[in-house]
């Protein structure tokens, strides 16, 4: 099956769960604060949701009065497809320090402090349009997240060693995990899932 097509499924999947959408995300939220990525971690990249996706608002919240450092991220590229995270101010409320951006999401004030190369133990939380159970991810196809983390925490040599302090997990509504996706050498795979 073509990625266009998986897409498509996706898509009247989730209109046709669209009613429990936002119950969905508060479940998936809760669980991501329980598990021990989280707990462990200092640092979470989290994403301002598009209606379709995942709301992490309250995984944000939550990490904020925990004393994490979180980030979101801002396309700043948008004709070459990059992106990149900033620090949110935790003494400032998300509308006060977020507005609309490219897409139509939500993205953070450019004069938040940029997140430098990911030293602390971090978190990274990757949409997505589909899933496996064993990490490979289909997105949208503008290739936002894949390129980031090339860059930033596969790197570009020939093992594609990842950073040990970082784990990069997707997030989706269970109806988005799949059996087999078409995968090439620029998919990066999740570290694991959250649905």
């Amino acid at each position: 099956m073509s990625k266009s097509t998986i897409r498509q499924e996706i898509k009247e999947l989730i209109n046709k769960n669209i009613s429990t959408l936002s119950s969905s995300s508060r479940m998936i939220c809760e669980k991501i604060i329980a598990s021990e990525e989280y707990k462990a971690a200092s640092e979470i990249y989290a994403y301002m949701a598009l209606p379709d996706e995942v709301d992490l608002t309250d995984v944000i919240k939550q990490a904020i009065r925990d004393g994490k450092k979180v980030a979101v991220p801002k396309i700043i590229a948008k004709d070459e497809g990059i992106m990149e995270f900033y620090y949110l101010d935790s003494q400032k409320a998300l509308a006060e320090q977020t507005s609309g951006g490219a897409y139509g999401i939500l993205e953070p004030d450019e004069t938040l402090p940029v997140s430098p190369e990911q030293t602390s133990k971090t978190l990274i939380l990757v949409p997505g349009r589909a899933f496996t159970k064993d990490g490979a991810r289909l997105g949208r196809g503008k290739g936002y997240y894949d390129r980031y983390l090339a860059k930033e925490i596969v790197g570009s040599s020939p093992t594609m060693t990842r950073l040990p302090n970082v784990t990069v997990a997707g997030v989706c509504f269970g109806f988005q995990i799949v059996e087999t996706l078409p995968t090439d050498a620029n998919d990066i795979c999740m570290d694991t899932l959250f649905f």
